[in-house]
C-alpha cells in the first residue's frame, strides 16, 4: 500500500521511524527521499502462507479420502487433527449463526478464516511478519465477504436485497421515509468491510508490536505470557471475523427468510 505523503521527511521522529521499518521490514520497506513508505511484506507472508496450507491440506486430504482411517481418530495432535478440529468448529459455528443452508457457504468463509487463522499465528513466529498485519490483506478479505453475502443476498431476495435498506422494518407507512432510512442503511452497509478490515489489522498490529517490544527486553522469559496473550488474540480475531461474516450472510441471504 502506497502512502503519498511527501511531508513525512519534515515531521519529528522521521528518523526514528525510517530505521523500525528498515529494522523489522528491511528491503520489504522503502522509503525514498520523497517520503513515500511502500510495504510489500504482506505478499510475501501470503505467498508462504498459500504454499504452508496447500502442502497442509493435501496431507490431511491423503487421510480424508480413506474412510476406514478417517474414522479412526489421530493419535497425536498434528495437521490432521488440526483439520478435524478446524472443520468441526468452523461447521459448528456457521450451523448455529447461518442456519439449514449453512453448508453452501462453508468453502469460501471456511477458506478465509484458515488463511486468516494461519497468517494471525504466523506472526508468533520470531522474525516472520503476518499478512493481517496489512490493510491491503485484511481489506481484500473484508471485500471478499462484502461482494459474497450481497451475492447471495440478491440471488436468495433479488431486488428486494436493494429495496430493504429503503424499509427495513417492513411496514407500509415506512416508504415515507424511504428518503432518510435509504442513505442510513446503505451507509451501515458500506462501512461493514471497512470495519472488518480494519478491526483485524488493528489488533494484529497492536498485539504484534507488544510483543516484539517485551521480546527485545529480554529474549526467554519476559515475552512468555504475552506468547500466551497473543496466541489468544489470533485465535480471537479469527473467529470474530468468521462471526460477523456469518452474521452477515444470516441477514442478507438467509433462505428462510426469501418468501418475506
Amino acid at each position: 500500500m502506497d502512502h503519498h505523503t511527501s511531508w513525512l521527511s519534515f515531521l519529528p521522529g522521521y528518523s526514528n521511524l525510517h530505521e523500525y521499518l528498515q529494522h523489522h521490514y528491511g528491503n520489504t520497506t522503502v522509503i525514498p527521499a520523497g517520503g513515500a513508505i511502500t510495504t510489500v511484506h504482506h505478499i510475501y507472508a501470503a505467498l508462504i502462507v498459500l504454499l504452508v496450507l496447500a502442502v497442509t491440506s493435501l496431507m490431511a486430504r491423503s487421510r480424508f479420502v480413506d474412510l476406514d482411517k478417517a474414522v479412526v481418530p489421530p493419535r497425536s495432535f498434528g495437521v490432521v487433527a488440526f483439520y478435524e478440529l478446524f472443520i468441526e468448529t468452523i461447521v459448528g459455528q456457521m450451523a448455529a449463526i447461518i442456519g439449514p443452508s449453512y453448508k453452501r457457504y462453508v468453502p469460501v468463509i471456511g477458506t478465509l478464516a484458515l488463511f486468516i487463522l494461519v497468517s494471525n499465528l504466523m506472526g508468533l513466529i520470531p522474525g516472520m511478519l503476518p499478512a493481517t498485519d496489512n490493510l491491503n490483506t485484511t481489506v481484500a478479505c473484508s471485500l471478499i465477504v462484502f461482494l459474497y453475502f450481497n451475492y447471495h443476498g440478491l440471488r436468495v431476495h433479488g431486488l428486494g436485497h436493494i429495496t430493504h435498506l429503503m424499509n427495513p422494518v417492513g411496514q407500509k407507512w415506512g416508504w415515507f421515509l424511504a428518503p432518510l432510512l435509504f442513505p442510513i442503511e446503505l451507509f451501515g452497509l458500506l462501512v461493514r468491510p471497512v470495519t472488518l478490515a480494519i478491526r483485524l489489522c488493528a489488533n494484529m498490529v497492536g498485539d504484534h508490536a507488544i510483543l516484539f517490544a517485551f521480546a527485545g527486553i529480554l529474549p526467554l522469559i519476559v515475552p512468555l505470557p504475552f506468547y500466551v496473550l497473543g496466541l489468544l488474540v489470533c485465535l480471537i480475531q479469527t473467529a470474530v471475523f468468521t462471526i460477523l461474516s456469518c452474521v452477515y450472510i444470516s441477514l442478507h441471504a438467509s433462505e428462510a427468510d426469501a418468501h418475506h
